[in-house]
């Protein structure tokens, strides 16, 4: 088993080593240019972290931010800064554009505006970023020392949380009007983005309030080679499960995504013996011929940010 989780597994690194080199290519003059927008983009990067090396973020104004100096606004920090906004700077040439998804809800009145905060993945070491460490640790000591092998540097997902609600929050509530309470605070992401988010909410119960978990990488392979992973994850947010928060769960049935839907499965089982209910306090959703793709979680966007944040 283990040699084919050690060829699995490579595969993974390589996939987000190909994910970097697509992003080294383009530089910021692909960020948007509208004169009207601009300054609702706001990118920066946090130097000389405790925790963390430097780590760059771009903040995303609602409509109403410059017009409305009293008004203040719930945060979603989202991973992946790279693949959110603009479409040459992310993987596969397709970005989530979640600031067009938030402004089109707001508009509705679907949404509250919020600001969205994205956060920089750390290139070839994203999944060591992103990988949550408790249940690596407490995974048996050949598929902890096998993953390991592999990676470029040690698992650090517990001081990235560290910088993230230590620092980076903070700095956020002092420099925007924001609504910075536990209710307020939300965080998202997709794929191994989904599963740190997961891990956060779990980790911070009193910062974040929900979670958006998208096409959440529950195998940490590229296949279902290596089920004990999985298992450690699914009894770790068994066992870390916070009350009272707002969950979102998804997944498709093409690419990688079409091995989520078993553990999936056990997730919501977990949801429900812990006293959450579908449709009320969690959503889990299945999306047929969705694959695992900026483009597909840009289509369905609109589902977790009206269910988990809402207006």
């Amino acid at each position: 088993m283990i040699p084919l989780f050690f060829s699995k597994f490579s595969r993974l690194i390589c996939f987000s080593a190909c994910c970097l080199f697509v992003m080294m290519g383009c530089n910021d003059q692909s960020e948007p240019k509208e004169s009207e927008t601009v300054s609702r983009f706001q990118k920066n990067t946090f130097t000389q972290s405790n925790f963390i090396d430097d780590k760059i973020y771009e903040v995303y104004l609602p409509a109403s931010y410059s017009n409305d100096s009293e008004k203040r606004y719930p945060v979603l920090y989202m991973m992946d800064r790279q693949n959110l906004f603009v479409d040459s700077l992310a993987y596969g040439g397709a970005a989530w554009n979640i600031h067009e998804v938030t402004d089109d809800l707001s508009q509705q009145s679907k949404l509250k505006e919020i600001i969205i905060v994205g956060v920089d993945h750390a290139g070839v070491n994203r999944f060591s970023e992103y990988m949550p460490q408790k249940p690596l640790e407490a995974l048996p000591s050949d598929y902890r020392d096998s993953m390991l092998s592999f990676l470029q540097r040690p698992v650090f997902s517990d001081s990235f949380l560290l910088f993230l609600t230590k620092e980076l929050k903070p700095l956020i509530d002092k420099e925007y009007r924001t609504l910075p309470d536990m209710a307020n605070t939300f965080i998202g992401g997709s794929s191994m983005g989904g599963l740190i988010s997961m891990y956060a909410q779990c980790e911070y119960p009193s910062i974040f309030g929900g979670a958006l978990c998208l096409s959440t990488h529950w195998p940490i392979a590229m296949d279902d080679s290596s089920p004990a992973i999985p298992a450690q994850l699914i009894q770790y947010f068994a066992s870390n499960l916070p009350k009272d928060k707002m969950w979102y769960f998804d997944h498709g049935t093409k690419g990688l995504d079409q091995y989520y839907e078993p553990y999936q499965q056990k997730i919501d089982s977990v949801l429900m013996a812990s006293g959450y209910s579908m449709d009320e306090s969690f959503l889990s959703k299945k999306f047929e011929g969705h694959d695992h793709n900026e483009k597909d979680w840009n289509e369905r966007l609109n589902i977790p940010l009206e269910f988990v944040i809402g207006k």
